[in-house]
């Protein structure tokens, strides 16, 4: 019975609101990184109304970004400016950056704090890429003060950050809020220091979301778009067993929503046609002038599209190994791997000439053939008028290709 009483009050105490068990208030903490889009923007907007639901002391806003990406963000900025609780804008750490929509969220705070060493800018830059406003105001600025409208204070940690807004007085407008961060509590030494008095809780986005804003930056989207390319392409020529065109997937789909919220301009058909070139020269069977005008133009289109938007320098790094990653990949990987699927185990290939096999598609320029239990990729003149099952003898050997006829056709002299 003893154990019967400890248990039901075991799993209510675990049944009361987590109000009930939470330190008096919480400061929920958000981070603001990288370029803002929808993602970023519905998130900070469901944690403030939650955090004013649940009876938060303040949301924190801790914000590293070059920008919004979406003209979503004035709703956002409207919300912070006028919120149903506290909310404070942190524009750390350094070497932090607080620019265009970035820096307007951060300044539409009620209180607005940076850390020593901060950039800040571009307050008249709507979106990323946009003009800006008047040429002096589209300069960035290292922060080493406070800066009247724009900065109200420093601090250089989330730490003493919050326990210096003990005591604070916020105006919500229709009421005004104390707020309590803070506690004195007995140092080391024995004299009294403050401390951080609430509980601190971080908000993420959620995996998916942080996985797909994996390639809102140009050179992310640019590499995975190739990477993907490159990849069904692999698929297409190889006639696997569908693990290539699985992983095209996911490269494809973080470049497609890059896409979706960078616009690219031309560099994404200069990069679309330099992976085309690269296609065709290996369909022709091998690394030829094609493939190297391929590289070329993969390396411009590269840069076009790093280059869209000045707020978000490219990696020129990055860009150049992508590049040279795909032609040594379209160089070595494609042909490597086709060889070992379509041939088979002897060194050469001249002792198939001859040989009988079945076409296993129509062959109406090319297609596949079996020869001796092997799948080969084959080409026929298209009046051979090769349909699938049919008869084919191999009259020659092109490169990656068998040049067939169909079975019991009589030589010319």
């Amino acid at each position: 019975m003893r154990r019967l009483l400890v248990l039901v009050f075991v799993l209510g105490g675990l049944a009361l609101p987590a109000g009930a068990q939470a330190p008096d208030g919480v400061i929920d903490i958000v981070e603001v990184q990288g370029p803002i889009d929808s993602y970023s923007i519905s998130f900070v907007t469901r944690t403030i109304e939650r955090a004013a639901a649940e009876g938060s002391e303040l949301v924190l806003l801790k914000i590293d970004s070059p920008g919004a990406l979406t003209a979503e963000v004035e709703e956002l900025i409207a919300l912070v400016a006028a919120p149903p609780l506290p909310v404070v804008a942190w524009i750390g750490d350094a070497p932090a950056t607080a620019q265009g929509a970035a820096l307007r969220l951060a300044e539409a705070a009620q209180i607005t704090v940076a850390a020593p060493g901060v950039e800040i800018g571009r307050a008249f830059r709507s979106l990323i890429g946009d003009p800006a406003g008047p040429s002096d105001d589209d300069q960035l600025i290292v922060v080493t003060d406070a800066i009247p409208g724009a900065v109200d204070d420093l601090q250089a940690a989330l730490g003493p950050l919050i326990v210096s807004l003990d005591g604070v007085t916020v105006d919500l407008g229709d009421r005004t809020v104390v707020l309590e961060t803070a506690r004195s509590v007995p140092g080391e030494d024995g004299e009294p220091r403050s401390e951080v008095s609430k509980q601190v809780r971080f908000n993420e986005l959620s995996v998916w979301a942080r996985t797909m804003r994996l390639a809102v930056t140009p050179h992310a989207a640019f590499f995975f778009l190739v990477v993907g390319l490159a990849f069904a392409a692999f698929e297409f020529y190889a006639i696997g067993p569908g693990l290539a065109a699985a992983t095209a997937v996911f490269p494809i789909l973080l470049a497609g929503y890059g896409l979706a919220v960078m616009p690219f301009g031309w560099g994404l058909p200069v990069t679309l046609f330099a992976m085309w070139l690269f296609t065709v020269d290996y369909q022709r069977g091998g690394f030829g002038v094609l493939s190297y005008a391929g590289t070329g133009l993969l390396a411009v289109g590269g840069f076009f599209i790093a280059g869209t938007y000045p707020d978000m320098p490219p990696s020129k790094g990055s860009i150049i190994a992508t590049v040279i990653g795909i032609a040594l990949f379209y160089m070595f990987a494609m042909s490597t791997v086709a060889r070992s699927r379509f041939t088979t185990q002897t060194m050469g290939r001249d002792h198939l000439i001859g040989s009988e096999g079945i076409a296993l598609s129509d062959l109406a320029g090319e297609g596949l053939v079996e020869i001796d239990g092997a799948r080969w990729r084959a080409t026929a003149h298209r009046e051979a008028g090769i349909q699938q099952g049919s008869a084919v003898v191999v009259a020659a050997v092109q490169g990656l290709f068998l040049e067939v006829e169909p079975a019991g056709r009589e030589k010319q002299p």
